[in-house]
């Protein structure tokens, strides 16, 4: 990844999402950079590796099962919307 991209905001969305390693790394790069003046950033560094002391390992088919649901639902959402669209615009077009 481009560390141009490498911000807070970033890191925040990965701690969210339960990316912690990802997140750390960020965090670390930032601390690199702030020389070790950002307290939050190293609150932050402490917070996550604390997480992945205590993180257990998590199933990966459990994990992938719960992608695929979720991918399920958002197709089927999407596919849904799109008919919904569709008959939208008729309705439109025979005014």
């Amino acid at each position: 990844m481009n560390h141009a991209y490498h911000t807070r905001e970033l890191a925040k969305t990965y701690e969210a999402q339960g990316y912690y390693r990802q997140a750390l790394d960020i965090y670390t790069q930032l601390d690199e950079n702030f020389q070790g003046n950002d307290t939050g950033v190293l609150a932050a560094c402490r917070r996550l590796e604390t997480l992945l002391a205590e993180k257990k390992p998590v199933n990966s088919k459990i994990r992938l099962t719960a992608l695929v649901e979720d991918w399920l639902k958002l197709w089927w959402t999407t596919h849904h919307l799109t008919t919904l669209d569709n008959l939208m615009s008729q309705v439109r077009r025979e005014k």
